[in-house]
């Protein structure tokens, strides 16, 4: 679906005043969970397995300290998205600029790849945590 130029400043505009939303959000959301007695995942609690989302809130909270090595050792997917979503903004600003149509999400390759790498870390943290090795250090302590 090709979008006008008036449909690009919408979307960019829900885009970026999401992303503001979040990040004026986080920090109290950060502050909240980790006050909650049942702040860690089911499958961690009673399967002693990662999920495909945990390290997420680890991940995005190194990612905004830029400490971009931790942000991918609690889970991948929140880097890569970030870089995703600024390769998005990048090409956004170029059609905005240029007065051209563009599509409305990223090549389904993109999305794909990530998801394949995302489903790969996942086997493989369940895989080492067998091993002893516990990337997170939410199980083995």
């Amino acid at each position: 679906m090709l979008l006008n130029r008036k449909q690009q400043w919408i979307v960019f505009a829900v885009i970026n005043g999401s992303l503001l939303l979040v990040l004026l959000i986080f920090p109290f959301y950060w502050k909240y969970i980790m006050n909650l007695p049942f702040n860690k995942c089911g499958l961690v609690e009673y399967l002693h397995l990662y999920c495909p989302a945990c390290g997420g809130t680890r991940a995005f909270s190194s990612l905004l300290k830029l400490d971009i090595l931790s942000s991918f050792k609690y889970n991948p997917i929140v880097p890569i998205g970030a870089g995703m979503f600024i390769a998005y903004e990048v090409d956004m600003i170029k059609h905005l600029i240029l007065k051209t149509e563009r599509e409305l999400i990223a090549h389904p390759w993109v999305i794909y790849a990530a998801l394949i790498i995302w489903g790969v870390y996942f086997v493989l943290r369940n895989v080492l945590l067998f091993c002893g090795i516990d990337l997170v250090g939410d199980i083995i302590i």
